[in-house]
């Protein structure tokens, strides 16, 4: 999936062909992933613009970082998923409940959106969940 930017007036709508001095490329952004979880787990995803990835993941003990690119399959879902997602939000955990809390990070500046969450409020957000599915599934 290629993302695009059409430079013309906003809600114009294009009659014929696209020129491509009329498109812009828009990179994938950044997506930093954290999770803290019980027992002192861990996990960091950092994704770059250019597909480029690390992951850091431990409990008690320590594991290397674990780096790779992701594939062009792979940057085409993750892509669909960041165009899926609703404004930034939080779902703290009501008190007392188990389970992973998580910051989730996309984009880099002004056009930053940021979403904070517990494990439970993905299954009242399939947008939040599909884009953590497919982080979660990503293999150095």
């Amino acid at each position: 999936m290629l993302l695009v930017r059409l430079r013309q007036a906003p809600g114009a709508v294009p009659t014929g062909p696209i020129r491509l001095s009329e498109v812009s490329i828009m990179p994938m952004p950044r997506i930093h992933y954290r999770v803290i979880g019980q027992d002192d787990y861990m996990l960091m995803i950092d994704v770059a613009a250019d597909g480029s990835f690390v992951i850091e993941s431990g409990d008690y003990t320590s594991h290397a970082p674990r780096k790779g690119q992701l594939d062009a399959e792979h940057r085409s879902r993750l892509e669909a998923a960041i165009a899926g997602l609703g404004d930034s939000r939080d779902h703290p955990a009501p008190e007392g409940a188990p389970g992973f809390l998580a910051e989730l990070t996309i984009g880099d500046g002004p056009h930053v959106q940021h979403y904070r969450f517990w494990e439970g409020a993905l299954t009242a957000e399939p947008d939040l969940r599909t884009l953590v599915r497919e982080l979660e599934v990503i293999d150095a």
